[in-house]
């Protein structure tokens, strides 16, 4: 799969997220692992609001292995576009 078909789908699968509001807030597990991703993407965003889940999504293909890993375990983005986005790099 292309970069920027990674990046899209990255793109809609936190772009749900974004749509629900801080109602389903990140998991302790992706707080944890995304940290290093929300103060590098996104430092002037409050952690489980929609405009860090806007930051997050524009960063799509940047996003750490880490924080992805967590993001696909919480069921947050599909895992097949993780993978997919793994196996590009490699």
């Amino acid at each position: 799969m292309k970069k920027t078909k990674i990046i899209a789908a990255l793109a809609i699968g936190l772009g749900a997220l974004a749509a629900a509001g801080t109602a389903n807030a990140y998991s302790g597990r992706v707080k944890s692992a995304c940290k290093s991703d929300f103060y590098r993407f996104c430092p002037s965003y409050k952690v489980d609001s929609p405009q860090l889940r806007a930051c997050m999504r524009s960063a799509g293909g940047n996003i750490s292995s880490r924080c992805l890993d967590a993001l696909a375990d919480a069921g947050e983005i599909p895992r097949k576009y993780h993978s997919s986005k793994r196996n590009a790099l490699r």
